[in-house]
């Protein structure tokens, strides 16, 4: 057991490998990432502050520097331990999390395409870092193991889901060379199966929901249509993401609940065996930039707007103001959805390309912009001026006003036609345009920065009607919102009755 330092009830030191390891996220957080980390967890001012001090008297390093622990020695404490093989090749001794990489391993490493079953070993896994500085390490075997990519060989695994990550808990076995000759080719979860039932929803995704499913380009209506079902077809992991979000939006249209619990209890079916073949992909797959694990991203973002449309009104919203924008700017942008799913940060993420440029083309023909409301969008910085009296940064006043000024041209853009595409475009974008100096405003909980975003929430209510994924949500965020503010009756005057 390596001697450790508790720096409250987020963050562990450990002294043996001199590593800050987060306990919710359950990964070493890099030295120069802490302060952006720290805010994402809602850790503020004086709190943070303390924080980073405490943390500049230790001797964190970076993950180059970082030993990794010996084969024998018992898991690290805060680091989920995955199953995972190990190469028995002479002098070789690599480390992989699923089956699907060690076959890619031997291949370009060994040359070797179709290996006897001896040539590697289950062994339990851990790492310290995530994303380009993820590194396995062996560790002794615990009595039970947890990963991100299905075993082969465990038939009777245990299936949790947490968000987008997919949790597997195999059964116990001992460290045997045992590698199924069986890969993860086809059958994500064992004894799953497609029937006439899946097939119905298949028939309802491509006539019906992909019609009302946002794409990357406004202009590209059969992109659900068409790319989507063409990947669909070729892996069976993505056919359960179609299926999910078509037995979602069955659910979504129906009053009767024992019919709409049963079409939510197929898509939750279908979410596993989607996550399944997610986790496997996004753990063993060398590239990740590709079309598949883009949409993926993007199918994981729709999921969870529609399991919170879905949600009875009194269940507890336990999601972070971040998730909720990021996921709807991931539901038309799938590489922005893909590099938030994989690095973990759900906001300041800049990986993104830029999608059809129509913010510029606001030429006010044929738009139905209510002057009420742009008014209303315009006279804002006035009206925030006294009640949030004189801001310590002056970059946060550029940032706050950009950020209207960008708010106002979206609002025209939103309501240059009534359909999906214009107005999701419409409404997303403002969330890509806006400073990145407003971005930490959000992430910090500025009042400014929450009452602009609180009138952004008009452009989301009026996509609302045209996209029954987002349905509620306008008012979902506005509850964080009013939340997050000061409880003075001026500053919560600014957000109210802007919704509904």
């Amino acid at each position: 057991m390596s001697a450790a330092l508790e720096l409250g009830d987020l963050l562990r030191y450990d002294a043996e490998y001199k590593v800050l390891i987060c306990r919710e996220c359950k990964y070493a957080i890099q030295k120069n990432a802490l302060g952006s980390h720290l805010l994402r967890h809602k850790i503020y001012r004086g709190e943070r502050q303390r924080l980073l001090s405490s943390i500049s008297q230790l001797h964190v390093l970076d993950p180059d520097d970082v030993r990794s622990p010996f084969a024998d020695c018992p898991p690290v404490d805060g680091l989920p331990v995955i199953a995972g093989y190990k190469c028995l090749a002479p002098g070789c001794g690599s480390l992989c999390a699923s089956f699907k990489r060690m076959r890619h391993h031997w291949s370009t490493t060994h040359a070797l395409s179709n290996p006897s079953d001896d040539f590697a070993c289950s062994v339990d896994l851990q790492t310290f870092f995530r994303g380009t500085k993820l590194r396995y390490f062996e560790v002794s075997r615990s009595t039970s193991v947890v990963g991100p990519s299905l075993v082969p060989d465990c038939q009777d695994s245990r299936i949790a889901q947490q968000d987008s990550n997919l949790v597997v808990e195999p059964k116990p076995h001992a460290k045997t060379s045992v590698l199924p000759r069986s890969a993860l080719s086809g059958s994500i979860l064992p004894g799953f199966d497609f029937d006439l039932e899946a097939l119905r929803y298949f028939h309802h995704f491509v006539t019906t929901t992909s019609l009302t499913l946002p794409a990357r380009d406004y202009r590209l209506s059969t992109y659900w249509q068409t790319d989507v079902i063409e990947q669909a077809l070729q892996l069976r992991w993505l056919m359960c993401g179609v299926l999910a979000i078509s037995a979602s939006h069955m659910a979504a249209r129906l009053d009767v609940e024992t019919t709409k619990q049963m079409h939510l209890d197929r898509s939750a079916q279908f979410q596993l065996g989607f996550l399944a073949g997610w986790n496997e992909m996004k753990h063993s797959t060398v590239n990740l930039d590709t079309e598949e694990l883009k949409t993926g991203a993007q199918m994981i973002c729709i999921q969870r707007c529609c399991q919170w449309t879905l949600a009875k009104p009194n269940t507890p919203d336990q999601n972070s103001l971040e998730l909720f924008t990021a996921s709807i700017r991931g539901c038309i942008d799938s590489n922005f959805a893909l590099c938030s799913e994989v690095s973990g940060n759900s906001f300041l993420v800049n990986a993104s390309i830029p999608l059809v440029n129509v913010e510029n083309e606001n030429s006010g023909v044929g738009n139905h912009s209510p002057p009420a409301l742009l008014e209303h969008l315009r006279s804002l910085p006035y009206r925030m001026a006294e009640p949030l009296g004189k801001p310590d940064d002056p970059l946060d006043v550029m940032a706050t006003l950009q950020a209207v000024e960008t708010l106002v041209d979206c609002c025209l853009l939103t309501y240059r036609a009534d359909e999906v595409g214009t107005v999701w475009i419409g409404m997303e974008s403002w969330l890509r345009r806006v400073p990145r100096h407003f971005e930490e405003m959000i992430l910090r909980r500025a009042p400014a920065a929450l009452i602009v975003l609180g009138h952004w929430l008009v452009l989301v209510e009026r996509a609302e009607h045209y996209c029954w994924v987002l349905k509620g949500l306008a008012v979902r965020i506005m509850t964080q919102i009013s939340g997050d503010l000061p409880e003075e009756y001026a500053i919560q005057s600014l957000v109210a009755g802007l919704i509904g």
